[in-house]
């Protein structure tokens, strides 16, 4: 697991700033997930008063890693997939509308978010991330429960993935089953800059639904195992996809169909 060392860089004269006051930042993320493996991953956030962009950093090729083992449950077979695509991935939010771009097996997926209310619970408890005071709250979201830890002293409704919604910033964000952990390493901030992120929104006409973004990642994934599996040695069966398994749990469940 990698050790954070939390730099804070403010060039500002006061840590706390007014409402309407002009504010950039840039935060940097560790992403963790933990299923058989831990993987990690640095990301970006950027950020002013009117959209933020939290984006993969510090990306290099990745050669497919293949590992056969016996134990007494039979042969085991783990794998780590290959990369060639370095495309950054992203998820922008202009408070309006959020979009984000993912890559699965080398392809771009580019997705518009669901619209979601984000109603976060406010906890009583506190605690230092880096030299900021954080405030706990919790969540509901896409069938699992998360916590989150924001600063009110940098006063923007932004946070790493899609986390959002709050009067502060999200330093910090995992889920209860401790599978999914963002937490920040470095905090640039500057007021009263002048300060932009652009992104090419013309691409976002030909975004998939949540709906177009989850079949295909599932045909992605079957037309992957069928290759591998014409690729392994005797004494392994064909490999088939299993939506129910432990380390195969969907990054984005559907929300609950509207009655109508």
């Amino acid at each position: 697991m990698k050790k954070i060392f939390f730099i804070i860089t403010l060039l500002v004269a006061n840590s706390v700033f007014a409402q309407n006051s002009t504010i950039c930042g840039e935060i940097d993320y560790i992403q963790s997930t933990h299923f058989s493996k831990d993987f990690s991953r640095d990301f970006t956030l950027k950020f002013n008063n009117q959209n933020s962009i939290y984006s993969e950093a510090n990306l290099n090729k990745t050669k497919e890693k293949i590992d056969q083992s016996d134990n007494d449950d039979g042969r085991k077979l783990s794998r780590e997939i290959s990369r060639s695509n370095l495309t950054p991935e992203f998820y922008y939010n202009d408070r309006s509308e959020f979009h984000f771009m993912e890559i699965w097996f080398d392809e771009e997926l580019l997705v518009k978010e669901d619209s979601f209310q984000w109603i976060w619970t406010l906890k009583d408890e506190q605690k230092k991330i880096g030299g900021f005071t954080c405030q706990k709250a919790s969540i509901e979201f896409r069938g699992r429960t998360y916590i989150a830890w924001f600063t009110k002293e940098i006063p923007v409704p932004y946070g790493p993935w899609k986390f959002n919604g709050l009067s502060g910033l999200i330093l910090e964000v995992y889920d209860t089953d401790r599978v999914f952990h963002i937490v920040a390493k470095k905090v640039k901030i500057e007021k009263n800059p002048v300060c932009k992120i652009t992104v090419d929104k013309s691409k976002f006409k030909s975004s998939l639904t949540i709906d177009q973004y989850r079949k295909r990642k599932v045909e992605l994934i079957k037309e992957d195992l069928a290759k591998l599996s014409a690729r392994l040695p005797k004494g392994y069966g064909p490999l088939k996809y299993d939506e129910n398994c432990d380390d195969c749990r969907e990054d984005v469940e559907l929300f609950p169909k509207k009655a109508k």
